[in-house]
């Protein structure tokens, strides 16, 4: 008897022998009970809930795939729907978790539904093995002898390690198509131009309540000299920045050779609302972003005529912030100008932070363990930790896994790119090109902007880059003419 007509046939309490409905059940019973022993509200919010949440959990066990875009749709708007609960109720959740939560619930539900006949097979490339080594790494800091907190371990693990594998692998099995690629372009950069908006709403007409109150302990890292440094619905502004860079280079290639033309004009409004999404943040290491992707891209872009335009652009905007004063009036122009003089005592001060850490890190070549630097170091080690003002995403990651995670890391990004950069020169698929370049692309101004800030670490820009990393391996298979299987529920 198959498994569709085994629900439908059995009633009453036989249900709980149905899986879905078993694990529906116990997670409804755990909400209820958290709620009754936290918060009056939480069970109010948990009563509203459960029988929407019920009916996600069927639909993703049924397809899926969505559970995969709703990680994407998730990993955007996390931020922004945990400000505005605590600003209208108090409540303080662990949002963050919920990405853990619906990355495993999306593989369990491709597990269950696809069974005994999912092509696991084609997870046996060397993407996944690269990624899966890099997170036996991660995993074995778990043991780091330095390693001061177990806990500060499971929560820091996730974006080194947690979060590619599972990423990858779900977008591996299950957005596996070019109408997938093409989808996740447009969330991608759909996201992106409402976090624009967003943003320009921020600093153009003010704050709202929720946002205020979120700013607030931050305050002295989002006002310098009584300017807004804007943050969007992203963590904070630095990220906001990145992440709106990474998105603008991203339509800006697909913009050149779009041929449709409605998509041609969202792509074209996605540049120009990234770019201005990335100027107002007041994060000068994201200006980085669009000058290594679009410096990559004119090098790759087989356009003679983009190119040369595209140097010229580029050579004169530098020219005007490096040797003119244009625009010092303006705050926006003033602090991108700032990203280029190295007297700049914010640079300084990063330099002499790095200078004096260096000493440490040189001592230990796997590093104090992951969790021991950064947020999360000064969250679990308070003021014993030694690394708490750690500046530059490589500067944490060695202190935390030590030179040679360090070089394991480079080399990961350094074979996968050089592979698809390799692939790229004997690709003859007008159509894929551009997109494989664009992802490319904006992997690499993610690495660079990286030195300056943790970008990569953080939530959107930590699933968007793994998500890219699967596509330009997945893109490898298109090039030679073949296609992966499309998962299929047997749900």
């Amino acid at each position: 008897m198959g498994l569709r007509n085994l629900i439908h046939t059995r009633t009453g309490a036989d249900t709980v022998y149905t899986p879905i409905i078993f694990i529906g059940l116990l997670l409804g019973i755990f909400i209820l009970a958290q709620g009754i022993l936290s918060d009056w509200r939480l069970l109010f919010i948990a009563l509203f809930g459960l029988p929407i949440s019920l009916f996600y959990l069927y639909k993703v066990f049924q397809n899926p795939r969505l559970g995969m875009w709703s990680v994407l749709t998730y990993c955007f708007f996390w931020s922004l729907m945990s400000r505005y609960l605590f600003a209208y109720t108090r409540l303080k959740l662990p949002f963050g978790l919920g990405v853990d939560g619906l990355l495993f619930l999306t593989l369990i539900a491709m597990i269950f539904s696809g069974g005994a006949k999912a092509k696991y097979g084609i997870l046996q490339n060397k993407l996944i093995l690269l990624t899966s080594l890099w997170y036996f790494f991660v995993f074995l800091q778990l043991f780091n002898p330095e390693a001061t907190s177990r806990v500060a371990w499971f929560y820091a693990m996730r974006s080194y390690g947690l979060y590619l594998l599972l990423s990858i692998i779900l977008t591996y099995m299950l957005l596996n198509q070019k109408a997938d690629l093409e989808r996740f372009f447009l969330l991608f950069v759909g996201f992106s131009i409402f976090g624009a908006f967003y943003g320009a709403y921020q600093l153009n007409i003010g704050l709202n309540f929720a946002d205020n109150i979120f700013i607030q302990p931050k305050l002295d890292r989002h006002m310098l000299f009584g300017k807004l440094r804007v943050f969007s619905f992203y963590e904070n502004a630095g990220q906001s920045g990145v992440a709106q860079a990474h998105a603008g280079v991203i339509a800006n290639i697909l913009f050149i050779h779009e041929k449709r033309r409605y998509y041609k004009i969202f792509y074209g409004i996605g540049m120009l609302a990234c770019y201005y999404g990335m100027a107002i943040s007041g994060t000068r290491g994201a200006l980085v972003v669009p000058f290594i992707g679009m410096g990559t891209y004119l090098v790759w872009c087989r356009k003679p005529l983009v190119t040369i335009s595209g140097v010229t652009v580029g050579a004169a905007i530098l020219f005007i912030l490096l040797f003119t004063t244009l625009g010092q009036s303006n705050y926006t122009v003033n602090r991108m100008r700032t990203a280029f003089d190295t007297n700049d005592p914010s640079y300084q001060y990063r330099l002499e932070a790095r200078a004096h850490y260096q000493e440490y890190m040189d001592e230990h070549a796997f590093g104090w363990g992951i969790g021991t630097a950064g947020y999360w170091g000064n969250r679990f080690n308070g003021e014993d930790n030694v690394m708490k003002g750690t500046d530059g995403g490589y500067v944490q990651l060695q202190a935390e896994v030590g030179i040679m995670g360090l070089y394991f890391y480079w080399a990961y990004y350094l074979f996968l790119l050089g592979s698809t950069f390799f692939m790229l020169l004997k690709l003859k698929d007008s159509e894929l090109y551009p997109k494989v370049l664009a992802l490319c692309c904006g992997i690499l101004g993610l690495l660079a902007a990286n030195y300056g800030n943790s970008v990569i670490y953080q939530l959107p820009s930590n699933l968007t880059i793994s998500m890219s990393l699967a596509y330009i391996w997945i893109a490898r298979k298109w090039a030679k003419g073949e296609a992966l299987p499309k998962f299929q529920s047997n749900f």
